[in-house]
């Protein structure tokens, strides 16, 4: 009689891992929690107030009354020319030199006025405070200009840049947020609305 050994047990059937995480895994995973907390936070407890916008509302009608006004004044400014001229003669760049100077001081008149308003907050100090730094670049680039063409240099306006752009892209932000259109440097040194 001859007995027959059981054969050896095998490796067996596979049996199924647990799942494993790999770190790149776990890096996907904590990006996507950080992303729906910046969301939750932005649409649930961050503040809906935009970043140049003042509190007070009865400032801004207020600020935006007195800026039409002196809009409406610049505007009755009469152009030396209706278009531009490649070779202005002296007289021509001096007279336009007078009238971007009378614009610039209306301008400047519109800007003090606007600022002798009383704010109520701090934050509020703070923005009127960058929306003046801002303008007084403004200015003194249109004053910069005025020199120069009554130096007879007949090279074109240009303004400081902040950022990526010009200065006046960031009182146009300032001034849409707040609802004061007119206070928006001119697009013009002179009478353009």
């Amino acid at each position: 009689m001859t007995t027959t050994m059981p054969a050896p047990a095998g490796p067996g059937p596979e049996r199924p891992r647990g799942r494993r995480f790999s770190p790149l895994r776990y890096l996907v995973v904590a990006a996507c929690l950080l992303l729906t907390a910046m969301w939750v936070y932005g649409l649930f407890f961050a503040s809906k107030e935009a970043a140049y916008q003042v509190s007070d509302p009865n400032w801004r009608r207020q600020a935006e009354a007195i800026c039409e006004r002196y809009e409406q004044e610049r505007r009755q400014l009469a152009d030396v020319d209706e278009g531009y001229i490649s070779e202005p003669t002296p007289e021509q760049m001096l007279l336009r030199a007078d009238l971007v100077e009378q614009a610039t001081n209306l301008i400047e008149a519109s800007l003090e006025e606007v600022l002798a308003l009383p704010v109520t907050s701090d934050r509020d100090r703070s923005i009127v405070a960058d929306y003046e730094r801002y303008y007084r670049m403004v200015l003194a680039d249109r004053r910069v200009y005025i020199d120069r063409l009554r130096a007879l240099d007949l090279r074109p306006y240009g303004e400081t840049r902040v950022g990526n752009g010009p200065v006046s892209n960031v009182l146009s932000d300032f001034v849409t947020v707040n609802q004061m259109k007119s206070c928006a440097p001119p697009t013009d040194l002179t009478t353009d609305a």
